[in-house]
């Protein structure tokens, strides 16, 4: 029977999960993906997907392995909170040890491949962080709708606001208006309370879509939502680089958005991701070594 020690990394977040199964010395066997991973939204389901993509990857890697032989490196949403932490820890997944960090933390070692440098994360959410002398500080990453400012969710949830205030004439029926409608399928303000009544982050980012068309034409509306978010990640990117050596590294879909606007002093310290957050969370777990 092979008795070889292997690593699984995992970049789990609100809408799926993401595993990369390696040799111990850092070969990569296979990947698999699952769905939603965030540990404070839902433990089980956070489980369930992690269990799920592992099993897919050691499947796609034609080999004898078991959960006993893999150190799970889990980068996870929410694992930044320490009930959410604790909990996950108590489930005793059937694996030889798991190594639990935040997503932001495995993206951050990942993107830098573990040398000091920050990230701004943002896509469906936003947050940040910058790793010096062996130690992250965070900034966001407070979850939406409390926070994620700028983001996909954030963006999703002004346009619903702005329909709002036009269905009471407190805001003109633009085009906005029309394409927040239309997407949510609403002829009043009654249906548009509906629609969201049960909405997640996903579902405000979805509305982005339809909205970004209206950007590119320069729609108002639009730009001022834009403007605000950029305004906030320019505080975020000027509070992350606290140093002058300090690299930053843009992980989301909506950066492409925002970073031709951030100032020439923060795009001077721009550099590409080195490694996936998958990578980075096996890095993590194997400089802390508490796996032997």
């Amino acid at each position: 029977m092979n008795s070889e020690l292997y690593f699984i990394g995992v970049d789990g977040g609100g809408s799926r999960c993401r595993v990369r199964l390696e040799s111990a010395d850092g070969t990569l066997l296979a990947k698999g993906q699952s769905g939603p991973a965030n540990v404070m939204r839902s433990l089980d389901t956070a489980c369930a997907s992690i269990m799920d993509a592992t099993a897919k990857a050691v499947e796609a890697a034609k080999l004898s392995i078991t959960t006993q032989q893999i150190v799970l490196c889990a980068g996870l949403a929410g694992a930044n909170i320490a009930s959410a932490h604790q909990a996950l820890m108590a489930k005793q997944l059937p694996f030889k040890h798991v190594h639990l960090v935040s997503d932001l933390h495995a993206a951050c070692a990942g993107a830098h491949a573990g040398n000091d440098g920050a990230v701004i994360v943002c896509g469906t959410g936003s947050s940040a962080t910058r790793y010096a002398s062996g130690c992250f500080t965070d900034f966001g990453g407070h979850g939406f709708p409390i926070g994620d400012k700028a983001s996909g969710a954030w963006l999703g949830l002004q346009a619903v606001k702005h329909s709002l205030l036009a269905f009471d004439g407190l805001a003109p029926k633009d085009a906005t208006f029309n394409a927040v409608c239309e997407h949510l399928q609403a002829n009043s303000a009654e249906d548009i309370v509906r629609a969201c009544a049960g909405f997640n982050s996903n579902d405000y980012a979805a509305i982005v879509l339809p909205l970004l068309p209206l950007y590119r034409k320069g729609d108002s509306v639009i730009e001022g939502f834009v403007q605000e978010g950029l305004s906030y990640l320019q505080l975020l990117a000027d509070e992350v680089l606290n140093t002058p050596e300090m690299a930053l590294c843009l992980i989301g879909g909506l950066t492409e958005l925002y970073h031709p606007m951030l100032s020439n002093t923060v795009q001077d310290r721009i550099q590409p991701c080195q490694l996936s957050p998958e990578e980075g969370a096996i890095l993590l777990a194997k400089q802390a070594g508490d796996f032997q």
